[in-house]
């Protein structure tokens, strides 16, 4: 597929290279003729140096043998615009970023029927909506739901004295628990498995498991009993995560300290939220997570527009007494260190919106896919096709992709886990997983026609 990207910074590059590892055609378009260099020469793509509201740059990458148009400049008009331009000009398909919030509920509002694009991304909003679920699953240190947010996937690391420890995954039936669940994957000592029914799970074990959304309360509290919902939060950085996590936090949590080094946004904060407590200062001082009441915080948040300094709050966070920290990054290789900074869940707005528009592009069998962050699987959500191998016959009866498995089948409003004897049906939404390597092999079972 040929694909056009206007913007080469985060989001743009980061597009860029997640879909030349799908193997697309990619083009991107940069002003900066320093930022397209770079790019350039990192991810051996082709930069073409101009704007992409500029109709002649559009006409000379030739628009009407163009698939998609991804729009992903630091400017909402812009992006609107480049797509309008790209639509006329013939591009097949056109999105664009937006992340102004008013703009955002117009085109909602309208559906779309009074602008050139047919879809918008907005990774401010993916990502603030990660941190509320995080928040929301104590003890969790990776979230995605599927199915319209009927089936969850947590990631929970497993304390000494859990009730799960010891057992064999073949002894987790779903008849010995109200609250049915399925371990998906096990990471140990740095080893990724998808575990047997004679694997035991062992205290320190990252366990991936897939749960119906009413299982999930029992399920936290029965993996560690010790774990709290989130009574104080402290939210560092008034940035747009920071103002929308405030927003959907307010209400629900009893204790909200809001901390902002720049004193005209904590005046705009303080008036737009009335209830929560605001300071001017840097979470990077002992000084000011101290008036803020670090030793007694449920959770940490660090959202500011600096890495960096989210990092560093975080770590002080953890140590001054914070239960829970989570932080915003732009810079991939973060995520490789979290674990041993004691940095609960770090979560990158260009990675999450990524995988947001590789999920478009996989077929139409596919409706979403999610990288899980500490390993090389993926989980999907798949359509099945009419005639499609996968609905020939129960799943102990098909032959899988190596390390891959189905986890779990959403008909309507009814979640069921899989076993063996699972017959799937088409135009069911089935939740697999499976090594990267391994999903356009999977994919192929989902469909009675050539996808690639």
């Amino acid at each position: 597929m040929r694909i056009v990207i206007a913007g080469a910074g985060i989001m743009g590059s980061t597009l860029a290279k997640y879909l030349l590892k799908e193997e697309h055609d990619v083009c991107l378009i940069e002003q900066d003729a320093e930022i397209a260099q770079k790019v350039q020469d990192k991810y051996d793509v082709k930069v073409i140096v101009g704007s992409g509201a500029d109709p002649e740059v559009l006409k000379k990458i030739s628009m009407s043998d163009s698939d998609l148009m991804l729009a992903v400049t630091n400017s909402d008009a812009i992006n609107m615009v480049v797509c309008s331009l790209a639509a006329y000009l013939g591009a097949k398909r056109q999105i664009a970023r937006v992340r102004e919030e008013s703009l955002n509920e117009i085109v909602q509002k309208e559906d779309f029927r009074c602008f050139s694009f047919e879809r918008i991304i907005n990774p401010e909003q993916v990502a603030s909506d990660a941190i509320i679920k995080t928040i929301n699953s104590p003890g969790v240190r990776e979230i995605s739901d599927f199915a319209e947010g009927r089936i969850f996937l947590r990631s929970i690391d497993i304390p000494e004295g859990s009730p799960l420890c010891g057992l064999k995954i073949e002894e987790l039936k779903s008849e010995d628990f109200p609250w049915p669940f399925l371990i998906i994957v096990i990471i140990r000592d740095g080893n990724v498995f998808m575990p047997k029914g004679e694997d035991h799970i062992q205290a320190k074990d990252r366990i991936y498991a897939l749960l119906p959304k009413g299982s999930l309360g029992e399920f936290l509290t029965f993996v560690n009993p010790t774990v709290n919902i989130a009574k104080k939060a402290i939210i560092y950085g008034a940035s747009e995560i920071g103002k929308r996590v405030t927003r959907e936090l307010t209400g629900k949590i009893a204790e909200i300290f809001l901390i902002e080094e720049d004193l005209q946004k904590v005046n705009e904060v303080s008036s737009e939220f009335k209830s929560i407590k605001t300071i001017n200062g840097s979470a990077s001082e002992s000084d000011i997570l101290k008036e803020c009441g670090i030793e007694v915080a449920d959770v940490f948040i660090g959202c500011s527009s600096s890495d960096h300094s989210n990092l560093i709050s975080a770590i002080m966070a953890k140590k001054m007494g914070a239960k829970i920290s989570i932080i915003t990054t732009q810079q991939p290789d973060y995520i490789l260190i979290a674990e041993t900074l004691n940095i609960d869940a770090i979560i990158n707005p260009q990675v999450l919106a990524a995988y947001q528009i590789v999920s478009l592009l996989r077929g139409q069998t596919v409706r979403s896919v999610v990288k899980l962050m500490d390993c090389d699987v993926e989980a999907l959500e798949l359509i099945p096709a009419k005639g499609s191998p996968i609905t020939k016959g129960p799943i102990k009866s098909l032959k899988f992709p190596k390390d891959s498995i189905i986890g779990a089948v959403c008909s309507g409003n009814e979640v069921n886990l899989v076993s063996g004897e699972t017959i799937i049906a088409p135009g069911q939404k089935v939740i697999a997983f499976c090594q990267e390597s391994s999903a356009r092999k999977l994919q192929k079972l989902f469909t009675n026609n050539k996808l690639f």
